[in-house]
């Protein structure tokens, strides 16, 4: 027996049937039902979906059951990564959304003098952990000058990236965060995988939502016997006058506020530097930008597209297209973002959402940095835009699928490529935030992000091909009907 099993057996006994009545009841097949049901067979997910609809479950008791399904078939490492691709999608989204965390905590002059007055202090609970890192981030907050912190990833090091996000005003700006990644090569390390996905998680959406510059680094670990040695202290923060040291279970850490030694560690860790390679990459809002993203995507096979919005280059007419890349000031950019990458049709999925389309079609504003190059002024033009996608979706010119934006959140200036054989690449093309991309070339994590993608266009946070055409076509005509009225 199985988890799973266990909590399908459960169902089915609460319904009031056993597994003889509902094989009849539902045409099952009664041999697979019971294996099923005792843990000795699994069946396909259609079966399990199938059995559902006869047990009158709820659709919250569905989604656990699902869940278990797939623990059980793809294992757990594999489903929890999943959790925290979707969760860096979320966290993206609410980030940009300005939403604050919960902690209220305010810092008096008193308390950080009284901070300040000790070298070296422990701190063994979250909100000591806590108290400690903005007392150091508020002084690094208010130095007169560029100030730099160095940290690698860790609980402490969340924490930190937490502040800066609630910090206001110019004083974030003044500071670069110079974070360094150990990421685990997942072909030798199938559980790897999972850690990497984790990492990612803290640093992919701060990435995209900072205000300051913020520096990731990463480099590939071995796992070897000078790579397992215990540390006396795992995980560190660095700043101009403190240094934290922090262990690797939660809320354990020692501050040391002496300038020399934060000087003597600043000098070590930027020896380190060399050895690690630049996560991401600013572009501003030049088109240079984008033809270096366009250039990474057309070296292999685009095979997964995420975009917060539908994809203009299938919206903007031919004759509009023309002359935007014959413009002097955004030919560039043009030229570079309509040339699609490399796909096989029948193979590409593109995964879309519509959460601007109201404001596009009202307002003729594009979200994020396409409206500094195209506005679309001629609500018959809007219409136009609208309609060529529909023929797209209409001719299955891609395996469209429309995010079911009800069950799940996303950015609209925020996208993810998988492409290649081993390759995903991350892109913001908000307006707040100038653009940039994210390139991982590294087969574990690339593999999880694809798999991701194929178990997302299964579930209730995306429309099927074929719901997706029906939804565009009933949320156009009612936007239509709203603006003609």
């Amino acid at each position: 027996m199985s988890e799973f099993s266990d909590k399908l057996s459960e169902y089915i006994v609460k319904s009031g049937s056993n597994v003889y009545q509902l094989a009849k009841e539902a045409s099952l097949d009664r041999t697979t039902l019971q294996k099923t049901a005792k843990g000795q067979r699994l069946p396909s997910l259609d079966y399990i979906r199938e059995i559902c609809q006869y047990i009158k479950i709820s659709s919250k008791q569905e989604e656990e059951l699902v869940r278990l399904y797939k623990i059980e078939k793809l294992g757990h490492s594999t489903v929890k990564a999943w959790d925290e691709i979707q969760q860096i999608i979320l966290d993206i989204y609410q980030l940009r959304k300005n939403v604050k965390n919960s902690w209220n905590i305010r810092l008096d002059e008193l308390s950080l003098k009284s901070f300040n007055a000790q070298i070296v202090q422990k701190c063994d609970s979250e909100m000591d952990c806590l108290k400690a890192i903005m007392c150091v981030m508020e002084q690094e907050l208010q130095a007169p000058d560029q100030t730099e912190i160095y940290m690698d990833v860790s609980w402490a090091s969340k924490m930190v990236l937490s502040q800066l996000m609630q910090s206001e005003g110019n004083e974030s700006e003044r500071l670069t965060c110079h974070q360094l990644v150990n990421l685990k090569q997942t072909e030798h390390v199938k559980d790897g995988m999972l850690e990497n996905i984790q990492m990612l998680h803290q640093v992919l959406p701060y990435a995209f939502t900072t205000h300051n510059t913020y520096d990731i680094r990463y480099a590939y670990i071995s796992e070897n016997s000078e790579e397992q040695k215990l540390h006396l202290w795992e995980h560190y923060i660095i700043t101009h006058k403190h240094v934290i040291l922090c262990s690797e279970q939660d809320y354990q850490m020692i501050v040391i506020s002496d300038e020399m030694i934060a000087k003597a560690y600043k000098q070590e860790v930027g020896r380190m530097l060399s050895a690690y390679r630049p996560l991401f990459s600013y572009q501003g809002y030049s088109g240079e930008g984008v033809r270096k993203y366009r250039a990474l995507l057309d070296n292999d096979e685009t095979h997964i597209t995420y975009e917060g919005f539908p994809c203009l280059a299938l919206m903007i007419p031919d004759e509009i297209k023309k002359q935007l890349i014959v413009d002097p000031q955004i030919g560039t950019y043009a030229t570079a973002y309509f040339d699609m990458p490399k796909v096989r049709e029948n193979q590409y999925i593109n995964i879309f959402g519509m959460e601007d389309i109201r404001h596009f079609m009202k307002t003729g504003h594009l979200p994020g940095v396409f409206d500094h190059y195209f506005y679309v002024e001629s609500i018959e033009l809007r219409k136009e835009m609208l309609e060529n996608f529909h023929k797209n979706l209409l001719a299955h010119t891609r395996q469209y699928y429309m995010v079911n934006e009800k069950e799940f959140k996303i950015n609209s200036s925020f996208g993810i490529d998988v492409f290649g054989q081993n390759k995903v690449a991350f892109c913001s093309t908000s307006d707040e935030f100038p653009f940039g991309f994210i390139s991982i070339d590294e087969p574990g994590i690339s593999e999880m992000f694809a798999s991701y993608f194929d178990n997302l266009v299964q579930s209730k946070y995306v429309y099927s091909i074929e719901e997706t055409i029906i939804k565009w076509e009933e949320m156009i005509e009612q936007l239509e009907r709203e603006i003609e009225g």
